[in-house]
């Protein structure tokens, strides 16, 4: 485990919250330590448990001591126990994975490299299931379309058509296996906890950091294997349905910025909302009822936000699209 206090030592500190997952850190933790060891930089890793019941913190001081352990005193979320982690980080670079998520052991390298770059905020990797065939992650694609955000979709490069003259963009950092500038996440505040309990606050943090004129990369060659939803798949699908819906509202109220983008969201909403009680369609009234219940820290953020924003809607955008439309890039659907 790396012993050096220095905030700005080029190393770095590897971030895992976890809640009820100590039989997944079991399986996945050490292929992220023996990744660690040979990445040829002081290293930490610290596990925040977000105030488990299966005896986690035990386990992990018996069966891994190079581990820090740290634990919420209430349950937190995801991003809660993430940022608990961000503030308790050693090093310049925190690479931030969940529970579930195993890695190749030379991950590493690729991913800290691009931080050489002063301007880049983080960087993703690409991501397979667990079984290492079939495509999970990629480069992020970033839609604005029918007055909402579609964020889902992915990109991919053949490795042998790697261009290194220019980065590839990324529209977010997943939160599940991504690195970060620990710098600008203090300047950001870390994840935004009106997003709790999961789902699009990563996209948050990642949309606010391009707008304040920084960058997020993909990098095609730093392998990792992740199941989505492991943790999420124990809430009800109801549930976590209409905190997804309730989030994506969230991100669009707290961030977009463009004028006509605001009206084209609004008359979509209200579209939406019409066909909705046709149908009727609860779930979509329960998020928006959610939504509307913080609307008040939503526009608390949205003011803060506004005076550090260096590029418009249009312009981050438009800069991700260049990417995406690069010759040797290929849109998994």
């Amino acid at each position: 485990m790396g012993n050096v206090e220095d905030k700005s030592s080029p190393g770095v500190s590897i971030v895992i919250p976890t809640w009820e997952g100590k039989e997944l850190l079991r399986r996945f933790l050490p292929s992220v330590l023996k990744a660690a060891r040979v990445c040829g930089r002081p290293w930490e890793a610290i596990v925040y448990d977000d105030h488990s019941s299966d005896a986690t913190v035990d386990f992990l001081k018996k069966h891994f001591p190079q581990v820090r352990v740290l634990r919420t005193e209430v349950r937190r979320g995801f991003a809660g126990a993430s940022n608990a982690g961000f503030r308790e980080s050693r090093y310049e670079i925190v690479v931030l994975l969940n529970n579930d998520t195993d890695v190749d052991e030379h991950f590493l390298k690729p991913l800290l490299d691009h931080f050489e770059n002063e301007n880049v905020f983080a960087v993703a990797c690409k991501c397979y299931d667990w079984d290492g065939k079939m495509f999970r992650d990629g480069g992020k694609i970033g839609e604005f379309k029918r007055g909402f955000f579609r964020i889902h979709r992915n990109y991919d490069v053949e490795v042998r058509r790697i261009d290194s003259s220019e980065p590839y963009y990324s529209f977010h950092a997943s939160g599940a296996f991504s690195a970060f500038s620990r710098k600008k996440l203090e300047a950001l505040g870390g994840f935004d906890e009106l997003f709790v309990p999961f789902n699009w606050e990563d996209a948050d943090l990642s949309y606010r950091a391009w707008k304040r004129g920084w960058e997020i990369h993909y990098e095609p060659t730093s392998i990792v294997r992740h199941r989505p939803n492991t943790t999420v798949g124990r809430f009800r699908k109801a549930y976590v349905k209409a905190v997804s819906r309730r989030n994506r509202l969230l991100f669009i109220w707290k961030n977009l910025s463009d004028v006509d983008k605001l009206v084209q969201h609004c008359l979509f909403l209200l579209f939406q909302s019409m066909l909705a009680f046709l149908r009727l369609d609860l779930t979509h009234f329960a998020s928006l009822g959610m939504a509307i219940a913080k609307l008040s820290g939503v526009s608390k953020a949205r003011r803060e936000e506004k005076m550090r924003i260096r590029r418009s809607d249009t312009e981050v955008l438009s800069l991700l699209r260049d990417c995406y439309q690069r010759p040797e890039v290929v849109i998994v659907e």
